[in-house]
């Protein structure tokens, strides 16, 4: 159920600042009040959704400051899960990273984005594998469905797909020679790129 709605919100079937409905929800998932209400609390608590006093819950709209403030502990987790992959992950782990680099590419290539984040969701999954990190793992994750919209928006950028990948390609590199701080600081360089993308889209 929180699952669902998750996925409603970040792939805009909800919308930013849309009322949901009790009854309708209740009625189209097939689900009670108490059921419904339970989960909207939930994703009140992981910022998601919003919820007045005396109102129903209104999807969230992300404002340019919270969008900022969500790269920015992006860029702390995942800089984080980069070195800690270089650190502990086996030689068989940074060859399916460099795999799953290589359809990301080809991803990127093609121009949709809808390709493009679904092997990005399989490239995180690699690199929090091998982190060896539940704990990041877990916080990456809700921060990376807060992030989804953005994501998107900066892919959708002329010519932020190629320089996307181009940045990611030389972070990998850098992890297939063991040297942790260059792929860390390739990394963070990364996310701040991706950052600037999203909020110059966003305004």
């Amino acid at each position: 159920m929180v699952e669902i709605l998750r996925q409603e919100i970040i792939t805009g079937v909800l919308a930013p600042g849309q009322r949901l409905v009790e009854r309708e929800l209740c009625e189209r998932l097939d689900v009670s009040r108490n059921t419904l209400r339970e989960a909207c609390r939930q994703l009140e608590a992981e910022g998601f959704l919003a919820i007045p006093p005396h109102k129903g819950p209104v999807v969230a709209v992300l404002s340019e400051r919270d969008a900022r403030g969500f790269f920015e502990v992006r860029e702390a987790l995942e800089c984080l899960a980069v070195r800690l992959f270089v650190e502990r992950a086996d030689g068989g782990m940074v060859a399916q990273l460099r795999q799953v680099t290589n359809r990301l590419r080809a991803a990127h290539e093609s121009g949709n984005v809808r390709a493009m984040l679904e092997v990005k969701t399989t490239f995180y999954d690699v690199l929090y594998a091998g982190a060896d990190n539940d704990v990041l793992r877990h916080q990456a994750a809700l921060l990376r469905g807060r992030l989804a919209g953005l994501r998107a928006r900066s892919l959708a950028r002329e010519g932020r797909p190629q320089t996307s990948i181009d940045e990611i390609d030389e972070v990998v590199s850098a992890i297939e020679a063991r040297d942790s701080t260059r792929a860390s600081e390739l990394w963070c360089a990364h996310i701040r790129s991706a950052a600037r993308s999203a909020l110059d889209e966003q305004g």
